[in-house]
């Protein structure tokens, strides 16, 4: 296979990774209980390791070998979920939503400032069209709070945007040097979910809705993690993030279809300009 040949097959394979977590995250959206952490994690977690042990894979084999690498990961998307949970909670929810958005941007700032991509009119329009979606999904309407709980949730937010492009950064360094993708992301989420377990000492979910969430974790967020492991072997971190945007183009199509109060002009706008985004991105890497 060549190069081009392979990152045609990356770009596809992120592609349906973030369509996956797309349907996840409409799916969590519209079902979930809110107490979001240990049954989605540890739902995506446990068939993968099943599958890895079935096929004589050795998941704990992995895990001893690089246990730095993978409780790192697992910290991370820990983090990820923790500070993108609470968040919401106490936030502007349109806000915090276009904060969550901007690893990308900050990946691509990185790339440019580390002089892994060059600063051409490619990048310039990329960030651009990313910060006016950004911008576009802060204007819909959402509920009124205060100016502290408002500036608490804006950094939450920009938190979890920090978190998801260090984790990007690291499964990108760390996919090229880890054999199987399956066992991979399913030692990553297995470890974040151990670590979100107190969630379920506060939470306000009943065990229909945790079932609800340990399945959308096994059959779509699980997958879309062992697709991305795959895809990670031969893309940058910056052009992932950039494709990672489709996950919420998808989330919000589907909202839309289900729940026609949820869209708005300003989301189908966003939505438009990131396509578009994507499109640059993925002509720029083949």
């Amino acid at each position: 296979m060549t190069q081009l040949d392979r990152r045609q097959t990356s770009v596809m394979t992120l592609i349906a990774a973030t369509t996956l977590w797309g349907f996840f995250s409409a799916g969590l959206a519209l079902f979930g209980s809110g107490t979001v952490g240990p049954a989605v994690a540890l739902g995506a977690a446990v068939p993968l390791l099943v599958l890895a042990v079935a096929a004589g894979r050795g998941p704990l084999r992995d895990l001893r070998a690089h246990p730095k690498t993978f409780l790192v990961l697992g910290f991370l998307e820990a983090v990820n979920i923790t500070l993108y949970a609470a968040a919401l909670a106490i936030g502007p929810t349109p806000v915090v939503v276009a904060l969550h958005l901007t690893s990308p941007i900050i990946l691509l700032l990185g790339a440019l400032l580390g002089r892994r991509r060059p600063l051409d009119a490619r990048a310039i329009t990329e960030i651009a069209l990313v910060l006016a979606a950004i911008v576009l999904v802060s204007m819909r309407p959402g509920t009124t709070v205060s100016t502290a709980q408002a500036i608490a949730g804006c950094a939450l937010a920009f938190g979890s945007a920090v978190s998801v492009a260090a984790l990007i950064t690291l499964v990108a360094r760390a996919s090229a040097r880890r054999g199987d993708p399956t066992v991979a992301a399913s030692l990553q989420l297995g470890v974040a979910g151990v670590l979100t377990l107190p969630y379920l000492l506060v939470g306000t979910a009943n065990p229909g809705q945790l079932l609800i969430e340990f399945g959308l974790g096994a059959l779509l967020l699980g997958p879309g993690f062992a697709l991305y492991w795959r895809a990670m072997r031969t893309t940058d971190a910056a052009t992932a993030g950039v494709i990672g945007l489709n996950e919420a183009i998808v989330a919000w199509t589907l909202i839309a279809a289900l729940d026609h109060a949820s869209m708005s002009i300003w989301l189908l706008a966003a939505g438009g300009l990131i396509v578009i985004a994507i499109v640059l991105e993925q002509d720029a890497r083949l």
